[in-house]
């Protein structure tokens, strides 16, 4: 889970969620307010997360899977992706570059 590096409060999952879902780099800590931004090396995590679930649509419809399993795979792999996600999240001082 992320900790905040002011305060080294550890987020929960559900604020995580709620914060990765708002889709800004910028964030305030829960507990002490101080702004956060999430690490470039998460950032690039969280990234292969999304894409898991793209490629396996790609290969199952290359396949020649049915679509109602295709479909029902990528969706599972979209949820199950969003819930593990916070718990690679990590959290930095300064807003970092990616590359």
């Amino acid at each position: 889970m992320a900790t905040c590096k002011n305060c080294d409060h550890k987020w929960n999952w559900k604020t995580s969620v709620k914060k990765l879902l708002t889709l800004r780099n910028v964030m305030k800590c829960p507990h002490c307010g101080e702004e956060q931004y999430m690490s470039a090396k998460s950032q690039k995590r969280l990234s292969i997360y999304l894409f898991t679930p793209l490629i396996l649509w790609l290969i199952l419809s290359v396949l020649n899977f049915p679509l109602q399993n295709v479909m029902t795979v990528t969706v599972l792999g979209f949820v199950v992706s969003i819930m593990m996600m916070p718990f690679s999240y990590e959290l930095s001082d300064e807003e970092e570059p990616l590359w």
